[in-house]
């Protein structure tokens, strides 16, 4: 009857429950939440919900709303019956209520938003204690006091959020004592901004000192004392989980939720995708799940961050919201959601699948894993691609020592971590049963590229005396440019110029191949857990220009700095010098890559420093051939090369420019002849 109340269908829009993978595609998964009622009229004392704000659910099952568009507190079963109002408090009214928490035994407790304060009534409504802004000088009275969440925690101490607030939970105790702040939260550091501050007018920096940090804007506190928050504006980590004394530790402190728009929240006029979460709740297993307001989707998480389910979104109808505001569950695991446009209340059941997931779930963090494979397989026969299944399949693996089959699991998932933790025992159980074999590879390898570095230095100093017997090497001093450049740099640069008469392209050109080959073998070769995309997602296209943009700016770049700061190279030769100094990328990479699948995240620190210090390499082979070809002192190099790179930024940004005011110019230039063709039309007329 709502749906055609409000003037859509359930069949307009059928959005899929799914879970977000780590490249942020949405993984399609069976329904875990169905939605079976909405309602917005709850009777003849009740009547219409008006813009709830709140909603709770106590120990024993009872639903309380904040209808704050009505000033008052409605109760009623989970079935909807019972249904009971509260909007006198002791001859007293609410203004614009915001929350609510119940205690066990029945007591209320609500954030009197605009009244500015925190009211105790025992259940019928009749005031027990009036909470105000705390008198102590450790509280900000520059913060007005406008109390929009509240919670107790086990020891009676009552959490408060104050809206806009961003020094974190205001702590009181029962006799109104102000007990500190809990969790604050800052702006974060943005580089941008700091560097926008340093040319900024004074107005503008009036108005980036204006920015706010986080504001959390709801809370749960569970049995062992640990705080959920949600908050919005932040950046990642947009729910934590503090410790009593405020230390966020949540495993997980990544982005939650997702930045991306669809026609329905265009058609709702909703364009900014950003996530506000606006509310939390927790079952006694640990599973958390959070309330986007913007999309009205529900995310899912386990006690470790793993997501579990999205599911919810925007529209009119049941099981879905254009004002999600509040969200609570029921001892069932039955979802309870208000939207505040609609003034409507949802209810929404676990589906086998979910509740399935949940007892694998339970079972899992129990340590009891042989027993939660059952269930894993009963997910995986309902759903062969969750996520969630393989890594506990995974995990089971693991526990008993079956680390091929654990890595299967783990690479389905697309877990790096537990990847790792299973690829590191089965290299370890593969060392122990073929050690002999193992290290006198390693020894060979070793003495090889000794030998081979040994001969190459040797051949080098040749250069001057002996020619190679390949007559394409002796050309164009091709052979002792090569071997220059990686044992004797300066020489080797220099030598680049010296054969400026019978220049050299043929060399350049293999080197630039071999750069892209390289890139191209570290793409498909390097080991799962250092890939940076998974091998079907890899755009040669974009990696190529990614790879040799920058190279083909800092020729041009180069060459115009050093032409004006009287350089001594030619386009050609900055070319040339530019291949060379790239020459430690394919003598690292193409090695690296094939090293790798040894390799696993536990060495991501020598991988990556591996890395790092190929680039060094890398900048010092520029550096020297920009000193070398040019005859410059090293104070005047470290000048020129500063000179280079801010050409290169200045060029890049001209591009942008161009690129993105080029719509505009072609529209103006298109004006411009629209109106000639006007006004000769006119002239021909006459």
């Amino acid at each position: 009857m709502l749906c055609g109340i409000f003037g859509m269908t359930a069949s307009a829009y059928d959005e899929q429950d799914y879970v977000v993978a780590n490249d942020k595609r949405r993984i399609p998964i069976p329904i875990t939440y169905n939605p079976v009622s909405v309602e917005n009229y709850l009777g003849e004392e009740a009547g219409q919900l008006s813009a709830p704000s709140d909603i709770f659910i106590s120990s024993d099952d009872r639903i309380y709303i904040v209808d704050g568009g009505k000033n008052r507190i409605v109760s009623m079963n989970t079935d909807y019956s019972d249904v009971k109002v509260i909007s006198d408090f002791s001859g007293q009214t609410l203004n614009n209520p915001q929350g609510i928490y119940v205690y066990d035994n029945g007591d209320l407790l609500i954030a009197d938003t605009d009244n500015s304060r925190v009211l105790h009534t025992d259940p019928n409504g009749n005031i027990i204690k009036i909470y105000t802004q705390p008198t102590s000088n450790l509280y900000d009275t520059t913060y007005a006091f406008k109390p929009i969440k509240v919670y107790v925690n086990v020891i009676n101490q009552i959490y408060i959020i104050n809206n806009e607030d961003y020094h974190g939970f205001i702590v009181l105790d029962e006799n109104n004592d102000f007990k500190g702040y809990v969790a604050s939260t800052k702006v974060p550091y943005n580089l941008t901004t700091k560097l926008v501050q340093m040319f900024a007018s004074e107005e503008q920096k009036a108005v980036l000192a204006q920015e706010k940090p986080p504001a959390h804007t709801n809370v749960v506190i569970d049995d062992e004392n640990t705080i959920y928050a949600t908050t919005a504006r932040a950046e990642e980590a947009q729910l934590k989980r503090f410790s009593p004394v405020g230390v966020n530790i949540y495993p997980f402190k990544g982005y939650f939720g997702e930045t991306r728009g669809d026609y329905v929240l265009q058609y709702y006029g909703k364009t900014f995708t950003e996530p506000e979460f606006t509310d939390v709740t927790i079952n006694a297993d640990g599973v958390v799940s959070i309330l986007d307001s913007v999309t009205g989707r529900i995310y899912q998480y386990d006690s470790e961050g793993n997501m579990l389910t999205a599911f919810g979104g925007t529209g009119k109808w049941v099981g879905k919201f254009t004002g999600a505001s509040g969200l609570a569950q029921d001892s069932k695991g039955n979802m309870y959601v208000i939207d505040k446009v609609q003034s409507t209340i949802h209810k929404l059941e676990p589906t086998e699948f979910i509740d399935t997931v949940h007892a694998a779930l339970n079972l899992y963090y129990d340590g009891k894993y042989d027993d939660a494979v059952l269930y894993w397989e009963q997910v995986l026969n309902m759903n062969p691609n969750y996520p969630m299944a393989h890594i506990g399949m995974g995990n089971a693996y693991l526990r008993n020592d079956e680390f091929e089959l654990a890595m299967d699991e783990f690479l389905l998932a697309d877990d790096k971590s537990g990847y790792s933790s299973a690829f590191d025992k089965w290299e370890l159980e593969v060392v122990r049963q073929f050690f002999g074999i193992v290290l006198f590879a390693i020894i060979a390898i070793a003495v090889l590229v000794i030998v081979l570095i040994g001969y190459l230095r040797r051949r080098y100093k040749q250069t001057y005396d002996r020619p190679s017997r390949f007559k394409f090497w002796n050309n164009k001093g091709r052979l002792k440019i090569l071997l220059g450049t990686l044992f004797d740099s300066n020489e080797g640069y220099r030598e680049i110029r010296r054969h400026r008469t019978d220049y050299d392209l043929a060399t350049p050109l293999v080197l630039y191949l071999l750069v892209a080959v390289a890139k191209i073998f570290s793409l498909f070769v390097v080991h799962y857990p250092f890939r940076s995309a998974e091998i079907y997602e890899i755009n040669l296209a974009s990696e190529m220009l990614t790879t040799f943009v920058p190279l083909v700016t800092w020729v041009i770049a180069s060459y115009m700095v050093t032409t004006i700061c009287s350089g001594e190279v030619k386009m050609r030769e900055v070319f040339s010098a530019s291949a060379y100094c790239m020459l430690p990328y394919v003598i690292v990479t193409i090695p690296l890559s094939l090293i790798s699948n040894v390799m696993s995240s536990s060495s991501s620190g020598l991988y990556t420093g591996i890395i790092t210090l190929m680039w060094i390499w890398v900048g010092i082979m520029f550096f020297v051939s920009t000193m070398s070809m040019n005859s410059y002192g090293f104070m005047e190099t470290v000048k020129i090369v500063l000179l280079t790179l801010f050409a290169c930024v200045f060029m890049w940004l001209v591009v942008l420019l161009i690129f993105m005011l080029g719509e505009q110019v072609v529209d103006f230039f298109k004006g411009i002849f629209d109106n000639f063709k006007i006004y000769f039309a006119m002239q021909g007329g006459n």
